[in-house]
């Protein structure tokens, strides 16, 4: 019956992650989804998720809510029994003043923290990032990562610091509490987000793909990225709701490091008879002055030959995620893009 369903509301389902969120949790039958959007009558937003929901966008409550707006996050959050927060920016290039990035950041994840409280909601889950692990000075980067890990801030570019910043504060509201006002409270922490888009738009973390399939590499940088596939991290913010031991943790969401070369690699095993795909490794020096006319190249420079890794035991143990192969996400996010006009479209039927 309608009325045993609960109440959940998923801020930024329009996002490429949002979308993927939100659909699990209509298509678990069990909740009352509310998803919040800018806009509700921007229909180059909407329609992408009417398509990929079907009838089940139907069963959708639309509202809208800007996270620089407590009434409007207010409004949506009112009367749900869980929060999942999706929604937050992430920069294609450095700004100039780093407070562009970690003001909306943690003011938009307090804003939620807050409302969550307010309306006594049983559990909160908030989507942050390895990002808030993993980033480290010379002196204190270490060969494995886990939850316990924080970013050291002397060693984050902005993004990264917005991260760890809006994380820490969403914890120690939570810690602060007295015993009878405390909500439940889970963390993700995803890697690179790859995979197949339902929203079928522009997306930041497709920039390294749509650079590769673009033929805009000369070749590959000395790059390991952790990454996660989009299902994945779909799943384990349902999961973060519907497990019980998942309260007052925190979780990464990685399969493995992948470097750039591999990419390469499989998307040229995929797609190399249609596109020039270049799978060898550039020197330092080229990528350096590359990046003095690319921005989104400058972005990744601080990442140059490191071995990243993170230990996902606890995704696997408490959320159960049984992980998708990385080659699979790279293979499939291509795939979209090129079915989304993103990337020229060079395959002959």
């Amino acid at each position: 019956m309608e009325s045993s369903k609960k109440n959940v509301v998923i801020t930024g389902i329009s996002g490429f992650l949002g979308s993927y969120v939100c659909k699990i949790f209509l298509e678990s039958g069990k909740y009352h989804v509310r998803g919040t959007v800018r806009d509700k009558h921007n229909e180059k937003k909407i329609a992408p998720l009417r398509k990929a929901f079907g009838d089940l966008f139907n069963e959708l409550e639309l509202v809208e809510a800007d996270l620089m707006n407590d009434q409007s996050l207010d409004q949506a959050i009112q009367g749900m029994d869980f929060v999942v927060h999706t929604a937050s920016p992430f920069p294609g290039e450095q700004p100039k003043d780093e407070n562009e990035i970690i003001k909306p950041a943690v003011e938009g994840t307090m804003t939620v923290v807050r409302a969550a409280h307010k309306y006594r909601v049983k559990r909160l889950v908030i989507t942050s990032s390895i990002a808030a692990i993993m980033m480290q000075t010379e002196e204190t980067q270490k060969e494995f990562y886990t939850e316990t890990d924080w970013s050291n801030l002397k060693g984050c570019q902005a993004y990264e610091k917005s991260k760890t910043l809006a994380e820490q504060a969403a914890w120690d509201f939570q810690r602060d509490l007295p015993d009878d006002e405390k909500f439940e409270l889970v963390v993700i922490n995803p890697a690179l987000i790859l995979g197949p888009s339902l929203v079928q738009s522009d997306f930041t973390s497709g920039v390294i793909i749509q650079k590769i399939m673009g033929e805009k590499f000369p070749g590959m940088p000395k790059i390991m990225f952790p990454i996660v596939d989009v299902r994945d991290v779909a799943l384990a913010h349902l999961r973060a709701i519907e497990v019980e031991e998942a309260k007052g943790n925190r979780f990464i969401l990685s399969c493995k490091g992948v470097w750039f070369v591999e990419m390469a690699s499989a998307l040229k095993s995929e797609f190399g008879k249609f596109y020039k795909i270049k799978d060898t490794e550039l020197s330092y020096c080229t990528i350096k002055i590359a990046a003095l006319f690319d921005k989104t190249i400058k972005l990744i420079l601080p990442y140059w030959g490191k071995t990243l890794n993170l230990k996902n035991q606890k995704s696997k143990d408490i959320l159960g995620i049984d992980y998708i192969f990385p080659q699979k996400s790279v293979i499939d996010m291509a795939q979209s893009m090129i079915d989304s006009g993103i990337i020229q479209n060079k395959i002959k039927k």
